[in-house]
């Protein structure tokens, strides 16, 4: 038992020292350059998609900030709802819009320095790459129903924005101030990561170990075998659902180790999202959205992102399956 316990520790230690300092050092690399305003310089990627939109300036302006914060984005919706320059349909459409963009805000936060990390390169980038595309989808989507929107009611997007206030000077007391709000950013960050990480790994270590593994595909292996899957699937969409940095850990160890393909990881991912996404969206956008737009309105753009969200996935799940 106790040599047991000591070669899961160490498995654990070894991926903590292999995936944490690049972890640590992307997530603290991006704060830095958001803090210093450095990353306001990729706007520009997304004003042309908003403003082919026909969308209203005050919504243009939300695409661009969702890029950097969702809730800030979603504040400057509020502010346009409220003084009747930005209608409820439109609110539903931009929110939409701003899927692409946000994600790219978590681009060199999240997706580069943890999931590509954890699952090797090729298959962290393919899945990486499904996720944007699924956002870019969404935001074609959403552009679609603010085109349509807007030829019902072509004068709700009329509206003029204030002159955006001139940036600061990059001062010694911004950087210092830049180079706490990093360190604290991403010692929090990691501080939820990490021991996640290690009782994750300790527990697939000791899994292994016991020949767990073997028992679970054996009884799997009929069902998954018609799919022509790892019984091993299954088991990481079941962690990710718990929790999507398990999943992810547990889909790069046993991707490591073998006993996964490329084609099962971004299956059991992808197959995790639409089984918890119901969770997901009810924790984390629900209280935002009702915060900041009402019940109504509020359940109206999760419904919709959630939705578009689900047959998004279930199409890629198919089309993985078909390969």
């Amino acid at each position: 038992m106790f040599s047991l316990f000591i070669s899961a520790s160490l498995t654990a230690l070894y991926w903590l020292f292999r995936v944490v300092p690049v972890v640590a050092t992307g997530i603290f690399a991006t704060s830095f350059a958001v803090n210093l305003g450095l990353m306001k310089k990729f706007s520009r990627l997304v004003e042309p998609l908003s403003s082919k939109a026909k969308i209203s300036a005050v919504s243009a302006l939300a695409v661009v900030t969702c890029t950097f914060s969702t809730t800030a984005g979603y504040s400057m919706l509020v502010d346009g709802l409220n003084k009747k320059v930005v209608s409820e349909q439109e609110v539903v459409a931009t929110t939409l819009i701003s899927s692409f963009p946000s994600i790219l805000s978590h681009l060199f936060t999240f997706f580069i320095p943890v999931i590509i990390p954890i699952l090797g390169l090729t298959t962290g980038a393919i899945y990486v790459c499904l996720v944007g595309l699924v956002a870019l989808l969404k935001s074609c989507f959403g552009v679609f129903l603010a085109r349509l929107w807007h030829s019902a009611n072509p004068e709700s997007s009329k509206s003029k924005l204030s002159n955006p206030q001139t940036p600061k000077p990059l001062t010694s007391n911004l950087k210092q101030e830049a180079l706490n709000k990093s360190t604290r950013s991403t010692y929090k960050m990691l501080k939820r990561v990490v021991p996640t990480m290690f009782v994750t790994l300790f527990l697939v270590s000791v899994a292994e170990e016991l020949g767990l593994f073997e028992s679970f595909s054996a009884v799997l292996q009929p069902l998954t075998s018609v799919l022509g899957l790892e019984s091993e699937v299954v088991l990481i969409s079941a962690t990710d659902v718990v929790n999507s940095y398990s999943g992810l850990i547990l889909a790069g160890s046993l991707l490591e180790g073998g006993r996964v393909t490329t084609r099962g990881v971004l299956v059991a991912l992808l197959l995790g999202n639409v089984v918890s996404f119901s969770a997901r969206f009810a924790k984390h956008s629900l209280p935002l959205h009702f915060s900041l737009f009402g019940p109504r309105l509020g359940s109206r753009t999760v419904a919709v992102n959630a939705g578009t969200t689900l047959v998004l996935d279930a199409v890629f799940i198919v089309v993985l399956l078909m390969i």
